[in-house]
C-alpha cells in the first residue's frame, strides 16, 4: 500500500486495524520501504515486527501497533506498507477513497512478497487502504500531532489522482518551514457527516471522535471541518450542527486539545443545494466567527467563496471535468491550496519557477468570453499558449474567473511585447508583437483561436510595455507604449492596418507592468501600472486619448506581468498578476471603481 508522510523522523511504526470486523485477522509478516515508483521499492523493505515477533493476530474490532523500527523517514515523500495475509479473510475493514493507487499480488498468489524490493509480484492495483490504520514516525523535538477531522473535502475532494494535493498534504508542507515539526493526521472519510451515522459512509465524526482523534498519538490539536453533509443531505437545523461542534469542542478541552473549526463554504449549483440550506450555513458559520465555544476558527467561506456572487464557490477552486461541467461543492487541487494557505500560509521558495510572459487577453475562441495568451519560455523552446476562459454555470453568456488548461497554439514563439485588440476593424482580436529585430508585426484573428500569417507593420520598433485599447473613442485599437527614454506615447490607429506617429501623453513616466482595460466600469480604457515601491496606480481614461491624473489602489503591490481582462465582451476589467515571492498566479475582481477584491490563486509556477 502506498502511505504519503506528512512529517520527517528517525523511527516507524504502524498501526494495523480490524475494526467492524467478527473474525481475527493474521498478520504473517510486514514491511515497510521508501517507494521508487509504482510498487517498487528503492531498497529492500524492513521487516516490522509486533512484541518483537514477525507475525500477529488483530482481534475482532481491535488494533495492533508495530515496534517501532529505525526506519528513517522524510517529510512528503510516499511509502509502501506491505502485509502478508497467510490465512484468507472474508472481510476487511478499508478506506476507500484514497485517491492513491496501492498494489498486490495475482488472485491465486498466496506466496510472501512483502519483503520484496520489485514490483514485478504485484501486478493488480487498487485504490484503497486495507487494514492500515496509519503510519507513526518519531520526530526529535516534536511539536505535536495535529488531526484534520472531516468529510470528503479533507479526505481529497477532487485532487489528482496520485499527487498528494489534498489540502492536509499543502498544509503539512507550510508546516515544514515551521520551528518544530509537526505531524498531520487526515481523518477525513468521504460522505461523513458531523451527528449521524451511515451504512455506507461511516460512523459519524461525534462517534470516532476518540478513536481518530483522541486516540492519536502525540495529538495536541485539532481542525473541524465539517458539516456540509449534515446540512445539505441531512438537512438537518443550525441548532442541531451546532451542538454536535459544541460537543466535540468541550472533549477535545477535556483533553486539553487545541479545538479549531473552520467556516463551511458556499454551495450553490450543487446538486444537493437549496436556499434554506444555504440559510442553515450561514446561521453556522456567523456562530463560529463569533462563539467563545471554540479556540479559533478559519474562514474557508470568505477563503474559497466567489467574491461577486458570494453564494457560491470562486469557480476556479473547483474541477471541472472532460466536459467541462463541475458538482460545484468539492475542491480541485487549486483550491485545496487555497483552502490550507487560510490556514498558514506557503513558505516562500527559495527560487520562483517564471514560466509564462507576455500576456494579453481577448476573446480569441469567438465564443463571448475572453481568453489569455502568454508566452513560455524555457530552455528548450519559446512556444505561445492559449487558456480559454471558462463559461460561467449560472450565466452562459460570461466568464466565471476560471481558465481551462493551456494549449499550446504556436511553437518557436520568438516575439515580446504582444498585445491583443481589433486593429483591422473586422470585429475579432487580432495580435502585435515585436521580434528580437525589433520590426513589430502583426498576427489578424480568424476569430477561432487561429491566425493569419504574420505580416510587417513598421520596424524600428523599440518601445516597451506595450498596451492595446480604443483610447480615442473612435472603434479602433489603439496602442500606448513607453520609449526608451521613459515617455508615455499613443500611437492612433490609422484605419489602414497601422498607427499614426506617436504622441506625447507624458514624459518621465517611471513606471512599469501597464496594462490598459475598463476598471471603473465606465466604458473607457483606463491605464493601470506599478511604480518601484510597488504602489499601484490607475490613470482613468477620458476617452479622448487623455487620462485624469492618477490615483493610488494599492501599496506592497509586489507583482508582476499584470494583464487587464474581463468575464464578457466588453465588460469591466480584472487584473491577473503573478506573485513575484511565490510565483503563483493570482486574480484580482473589479468591484467598480478600480477596487479590486483580494487576491483569488489560479495556478502555482506562473
Amino acid at each position: 500500500m502506498v502511505v504519503h508522510t506528512s512529517v520527517a523522523g528517525s523511527s516507524t511504526r504502524i498501526n494495523l486495524v480490524n475494526a467492524f470486523s467478527k473474525d481475527p485477522v493474521t498478520i504473517g509478516h510486514a514491511t515497510i520501504a521508501r517507494r521508487a515508483k509504482d510498487g517498487m521499492a528503492t531498497d529492500s523493505p524492513v521487516t516490522l515486527t509486533f512484541g518483537g515477533d514477525r507475525s500477529t493476530v488483530v482481534q475482532p474490532d481491535g488494533s495492533v501497533n508495530s515496534d517501532a523500527a529505525a526506519f528513517p523517514v522524510k517529510a512528503d515523500e510516499d511509502l509502501l506498507v506491505s502485509i502478508h495475509l497467510p490465512i484468507p479473510v472474508s472481510t476487511a475493514p478499508f478506506h476507500e477513497y484514497t485517491l492513491t493507487t496501492s498494489y498486490t499480488s495475482a488472485p491465486g498468489d498466496s506466496t510472501d512478497h512483502s519483503a520484496e524490493a520489485g514490483g514485478e509480484n504485484f501486478p493488480k492495483t487498487y485504490s484503497y487502504w486495507a487494514f492500515l490504520g496509519g503510519v507513526d514516525v518519531t520526530a526529535a523535538n516534536s511539536a505535536g500531532t495535529t488531526v484534520l477531522l472531516g468529510d470528503s473535502q479533507t479526505d481529497g475532494g477532487h485532487t489528482t489522482q496520485d499527487a498528494n494535493r489534498r489540502w492536509s498534504d499543502d498544509y503539512a508542507r507550510a508546516l515544514q518551514d515551521r520551528k518544530g515539526p509537526t505531524g498531520v493526521v487526515n481523518a477525513g472519510i468521504s460522505g461523513n457527516a458531523l451527528l449521524k451515522d451511515h451504512p455506507l459512509y461511516g460512523q459519524s465524526m461525534v462517534h470516532r471522535f476518540d478513536r481518530d482523534v483522541l486516540a492519536q498519538p502525540g495529538v495536541r490539536s485539532v481542525i473541524l471541518y465539517g458539516g456540509v453533509n449534515d446540512i445539505g443531505v441531512a438537512g438537518l437545523p443550525a441548532t442541531e450542527v451546532i451542538e454536535g461542534i459544541r460537543q466535540l469542542a468541550g472533549r477535545a478541552h477535556a483533553a486539553n486539545l487545541t479545538f479549531t473549526v473552520a467556516t463551511i463554504p458556499p454551495f450553490k449549483g450543487w446538486a444537493r443545494y437549496t436556499p434554506e440550506k444555504d440559510k442553515v450555513r450561514r446561521q453556522v458559520n456567523d456562530y463560529l466567527r463569533t462563539t467563545r465555544d471554540i479556540d479559533s476558527y478559519i474562514d474557508f467561506d470568505r477563503s474559497t467563496r466567489d467574491p461577486l456572487n458570494p453564494d457560491r464557490l470562486f469557480a476556479a477552486y473547483g474541477k471541472r471535468d472532460a466536459e467541462g461541467k463541475s458538482d460545484r461543492l468539492h475542491f480541485g487541487d487549486n483550491g485545496s491550496q487555497a483552502l490550507s494557505d487560510a490556514v498558514l500560509p506557503p513558505p516562500v521558495p527559495s527560487r520562483v519557477i517564471k514560466r509564462f510572459s507576455d500576456a494579453t487577453a481577448a476573446d480569441f475562441t469567438g465564443d463571448g468570453i475572453p481568453d489569455v495568451i502568454a508566452t513560455e519560455r524555457t530552455d528548450r523552446a519559446t512556444d505561445l499558449y492559449l487558456w480559454s476562459g471558462n463559461k460561467d454555470f449560472d450565466d452562459p453568456s460570461s466568464g466565471d474567473g476560471s481558465f481551462s488548461e493551456p494549449k499550446k497554439i504556436t511553437p518557436d514563439w520568438n516575439y515580446t511585447d504582444a498585445a491583443a485588440g481589433d486593429f483591422n476593424g473586422d470585429g475579432k482580436p487580432d495580435l502585435i508583437a515585436k521580434g528580437s529585430n525589433n520590426v513589430l508585426y502583426i498576427w489578424d484573428g480568424k476569430g477561432d483561436t487561429d491566425f493569419s500569417r504574420r505580416r510587417t507593420i513598421g520596424d524600428g520598433w523599440t518601445y516597451v510595455e506595450t498596451v492595446a485599447g480604443d483610447f480615442n473613442s473612435d472603434g479602433k485599437a489603439d496602442l500606448v507604449v513607453k520609449d526608451s527614454n521613459n515617455a508615455l506615447k499613443l500611437l492612433k490607429n490609422d484605419g489602414r492596418g497601422a498607427f499614426d506617429r506617436p504622441v506625447l501623453l507624458a514624459p518621465d513616466w517611471n513606471y512599469t507592468n501597464v496594462t490598459a482595460g475598463d476598471f471603473n466600469g465606465d466604458g473607457k480604457p483606463d491605464l493601470i501600472a506599478k511604480d518601484s515601491n510597488n504602489v499601484l496606480y490607475i490613470w482613468d481614461g477620458k476617452g479622448n486619448a487623455d487620462f485624469s491624473h492618477r490615483r493610488t489602489i494599492s501599496d506592497g503591490w509586489d507583482v508582476s506581468q499584470i494583464t487587464a481582462f474581463s468575464l464578457r465582451s466588453n465588460g469591466r476589467s480584472h487584473l491577473l498578476g503573478r506573485d513575484a515571492a511565490t510565483g503563483v498566479q493570482n486574480e484580482w475582481l473589479s468591484t467598480g471603481n478600480a477596487e479590486f477584491t483580494r487576491p483569488l490563486r489560479l495556478a502555482d509556477s506562473w
